[in-house]
């Protein structure tokens, strides 16, 4: 194998990594939006279920996930 050869190789090595990267960054930009997006969704189901907490008698037992209705 002579250094040209080398040197090609190498070079479609790294447009291939560079590729992949590029890739991975992408997916990591869909994958945080979606992080966030839930994240905020798990705090404003949390705070519904402290403005519903707060509006039930003390003495009710709040619903299990398993035993609640949900219409």
């Amino acid at each position: 194998m002579n250094v040209c050869e080398l040197l090609r190789l190498l070079q479609t090595e790294h447009d291939e990594t560079a590729a992949r990267a590029d890739s991975l960054r992408k997916q990591i930009e869909r994958l945080t939006t979606a992080l966030a997006e839930t994240e905020a969704r798990l705090a404003e189901l949390t705070a519904t279920r402290k403005v519903i907490d707060g509006l039930t008698p003390p003495d009710h037992e709040p619903a299990t996930a398993e035993t609640a209705t949900i219409y």
